[in-house]
Formats: C-alpha cells, sequence, structure tokens
C-alpha cells in the first residue's frame, strides 16, 4: 500500500471516529455530569460510524471509477491540417498519415470499410466496361 493510500486510510478512520462520536463530544462538552460512553451514544455513535463509513466508501468508490473512466477518454481536439488534395493529416512531428490512420492512432475509434453509394456506381460502371460481352 502506497503513502497516499495510508493516508487517506488514517483520514477516514479519523472521519468516522468523529462523526460517531460528535454527539457524545458535544454533549460532554454541554453536559459534564452525563458519561460520555453510555448505552444511548455508543448505539448512536455506532449508527453514525457505519453509515459514515458506508457513505465515504461509496463516494471512493464512484472517484476512482471515474479516475479509471478519464484514463480511458481520448479526445481530438484543435485544427487538424489536412491536405486539400489527397486529404492526409498532418502530426506534430510533421509526418503526413491518411485519416484513418490519424484517428486510429489518436483515439479509440476503429475503422470498418464500406462503399458509399456514389462510389458504388463509379465502380460497377468501370467494372461493366471491363466486363467481358456474353456470347
Amino acid at each position: 500500500m502506497s503513502y497516499t493510500g495510508l493516508l487517506h486510510g488514517a483520514l477516514i478512520f479519523g472521519s468516522v471516529f468523529f462523526m460517531a462520536n460528535l454527539g457524545a463530544m458535544i454533549d460532554l462538552v454541554l453536559h459534564p455530569d452525563i458519561p460520555y460512553f453510555d448505552e444511548e451514544h455508543v448505539i448512536a455513535g455506532g449508527i453514525a460510524g457505519l453509515l459514515t463509513a458506508v457513505l465515504v466508501g461509496a463516494l471512493l468508490l464512484y472517484v476512482r471509477r471515474l479516475k479509471e473512466a478519464l484514463k480511458k477518454v481520448r479526445k481530438l481536439s484543435g485544427m487538424l491540417p489536412i491536405c486539400a488534395s489527397c486529404k492526409k493529416i498532418r502530426d506534430d512531428n510533421g509526418y503526413w498519415s491518411g485519416v484513418e490512420s490519424y484517428i486510429t492512432d489518436h483515439s479509440e475509434a476503429v475503422f470498418t470499410s464500406g462503399v458509399c453509394p456514389e462510389c458504388e456506381k463509379k465502380m460497377y460502371a468501370e467494372l461493366e466496361k471491363v466486363k467481358p460481352a456474353k456470347r
């Protein structure tokens, strides 16, 4: 366990202990004649401590999940220098790469292949030209 983990554990334990005994400490200051560890304060303090521990645990779990999700986020932003002719993109080092390569390298996106209707017409029109005539 790291030093930070130990520090967090100590802070959580201290917070839970403080919250669990807050009512008893206030009573001790305001009413010194009431015993500090009587049955009523132990039960109320235990319930408050348990509730605090559950809430702090849930909060820490939520924060850990958010940090893990943030590590996974990769976002493209800013201006992308793109060639007006071939549509390659220039990276920060001055190298040019295809749009698919650049986006795959800089995001979590994965490309699949397909043909749009306009290109399909062009492709099949060219295929019809080179197709041998039927006998």
